[in-house]
Order: structure tokens, then sequence, then C-alpha cells
């Protein structure tokens, strides 16, 4: 992909405190770091999307030295069900902003405690489309919300990540260590995922 076809990647929701993060950047991890990753078949995460469907990842990683090199973007038709990485309790939803408005700050999104503190963050949620409400206990795999074009962002798409730590409220996304993202490997994603997801390669969810 052109590098002026990914410019809207770049901010992503990093719009929300300015482009570049809020507090002093950690040092730069490559989406070539590999020892940083869990191998894939040991991962406790499964890709947010259903089973068979596959869709192309754009991770922050090789262009993104914030706290949020470890996010990741797939352009996702909007209405897609979007599936729990991994099981937890829901801790934030908005869902009140509408498909095409681009204004930074207004990214629908459902977050999810993890039993071992992180959260998972799933972001541009369409209009009224998140599926799970603050307090519900979710299974991994569960349809957790529906995909969209909310907040800053130039085609619908899914913006996702897991944070070191619950629990990260606007406008304090990228703030240390709430907004530290983790490395992510999936273990039901095909090709293998053992050094993260690769920008530009297509991967299908698997049973």
């Amino acid at each position: 992909m052109a590098a002026s076809a990914r410019a809207w990647w770049t901010c992503g929701v990093l719009a929300v405190v300015g482009c570049g993060g809020g507090n002093e950047a950690p040092k730069s991890t490559t989406s070539d770091d590999c020892a940083v990753f869990t191998a894939a078949a040991a991962s406790p995460y499964v890709l947010p999307w259903t089973v068979g469907q596959a869709f192309t990842a754009s991770p922050h990683a090789v262009r993104d030295t914030s706290v949020q090199r470890f996010a990741i973007d797939v352009v996702m038709p909007i209405g897609t069900d979007v599936l729990a990485m991994r099981a937890g309790e829901v801790v934030r939803v908005e869902q009140s902003f509408f498909d095409g408005d681009t204004t930074p700050g207004h990214e629908n999104h459902v977050f999810i405690r993890h039993a071992d503190g992180s959260e998972a963050r799933y972001f541009h949620v369409t209009h009224d489309g998140a599926l799970v409400n603050p307090g519900d206990a979710v299974v991994q795999g569960q349809r957790i919300a529906l995909s969209g074009h909310t907040g800053h962002s130039s085609e619908p798409h899914l913006h996702f990540d897991v944070t070191r730590t619950c629990c990260t409220t606007p406008p304090d996304y990228n703030h240390v260590p709430e907004g530290e993202t983790l490395p992510l490997s999936f273990h039901n994603a095909s090709p293998d995922s053992s050094c993260g997801l690769k920008d530009g390669v297509r991967y299908t969810a698997q049973p």
C-alpha cells in the first residue's frame, strides 16, 4: 500500500490526544522484533473476526514508535461482526456517534478487561453497534460489536489493541501505563502470527 494511501492509519485513535501519542514514547519496536511476541500456539488471543473470514493487517508497529505501536488496523465493511479476542468483563462502551463523523475523539468503542488486568480495546464501532453493556461477562469469540467508520477514520475499519492495564478513558487513551499497548499474536490466525501480524498480509480466522 502506498504511503499516501496509508496516511490515515498513522493517526488512528492517536488523534484523540494528537498524533504521536500522549506521554514520552517508549523505545521503538518494529514488527520484525519477534522476541517480544508470544508464540501463536501459546497465545491467549483469537482474531477479532468470524472463523473463515480474512482481513488484511496494517499494524502500527511498522510506522509508529508511540505507546500505540502494537495496535492493529484492518479495513472492514460497516456492520461486520467484531469478536472478543479473549474472555473478560466489559468496562466501557461508547456507541453514540455516527458513521462518517470524522471528528477526533468520536470513536465508538468497546473496552474489555481481562483476568490479568489488561484491557482489549475495539475502536470505530458503528452507531448503536455495541452488542454488550458495561458489566457484562464475555467469552472468547463472542460477538461484542459491529464494525464501523466513526471518529478519526477515512474509511470503514477496525482498530484493536490490548493495553497493559485497565482502564483507559478519553482523552487519556495514550497515556502510560494505561495506554501502553502489548504485542499480540493469535492462536487461530493463518498464516502463523508468532511474529505478530505482518503489514499487508491477509489473515484468516481458523476454528
